[in-house]
């Protein structure tokens, strides 16, 4: 049975956690060595000492409580810094992320593993389901969630759309990387199946701007811009394993993970 790393980054999210340990330790056909990365959180902290010991899937589980410097702030700069902390803790050939605010279905990581194994290529990934955060299926009408300005949202649905990513009135992301395209491409990080080392070289861009934040460019777009440039026809599980629950920093422009200190 092959071993993969998930890697978890959280903050201030017990319940949430809790739901997504849940759904790694429900994984079938599998083990894994679970890294937590938690973003200066003393509350986390307690709440992983007093957890029941892993089971299920989970064989062994290790985390750690990254600090805050005085300019950190929640946004993609920093959790690019603790993904790419995260990789340098795993010891396996296979790794995995898993956004703290989503879950997975129980097949999600084997269904990955015989991707990567019948293609010989370094990742795949699967495709996703939408949620609100009440739980009900957030369906897809006519913009793209994933962007502040009204206008590039419903060009970039128009976009995805036409691509096959996207069909009005369902909640399905069917994710894809089209080779050295891409306008055409979209993958969430906790899609992913990565080769470690093959990730480890690519990493994650820790550098963003004015225009990535009113477009929502986050570190797992960066990294996809990487990864469709090399021309690697990644495969896809086609199967919405993954279940994606909007609110997280990239689309609520409520709190502290939408201000300026968070992206620049």
């Amino acid at each position: 049975m092959k071993v993969v790393t998930s890697i978890v980054v959280t903050r201030e999210r017990i319940r949430l956690l809790d739901r997504a340990l849940q759904s790694l330790e429900a994984q079938k056909s599998v083990q894994l060595e679970l890294v937590v990365i938690i973003d200066d959180c003393a509350v986390t902290c307690e709440f992983l000492r007093s957890r029941r010991p892993p089971s299920g899937a989970v064989r062994s589980i290790r985390w750690t409580n990254v600090k805050r410097d005085i300019d950190d702030h929640s946004g993609p700069r920093r959790l690019a810094r603790l993904r790419n902390l995260a990789l340098q803790m795993a010891e396996t050939p296979w790794c995995s992320y898993l956004d703290d605010d989503n879950e997975l279905e129980p097949s999600h990581l084997v269904a990955l593993l015989q991707c990567v194994v019948h293609s010989g290529l370094p990742a795949a990934h699967s495709w996703r389901s939408l949620w609100t955060r009440d739980g009900s299926p957030f369906f897809l009408r006519d913009k793209h969630p994933w962007c502040r300005d009204l206008e590039v949202a419903e060009s970039l649905f128009a976009l995805y759309r036409d691509a096959g990513i996207y069909e009005a009135g369902s909640n399905i992301v069917r994710d894809q990387v089209v080779p050295y395209c891409r306008e055409r491409s979209m993958v969430d990080t906790s899609e992913w199946l990565f080769d470690t080392e093959f990730v480890r070289k690519i990493g994650f861009v820790e550098d963003y701007c004015l225009e990535d934040r009113k477009t929502s460019r986050t570190e797992d777009s960066k990294l996809l811009d990487k990864i469709a440039i090399m021309g690697l026809s990644i495969p896809s599980t086609q199967k919405p394993s993954l279940r994606y629950y909007l609110g997280g920093y990239s689309n609520d422009w409520s709190n502290d993970a939408s201000r300026l200190e968070g992206w620049l």
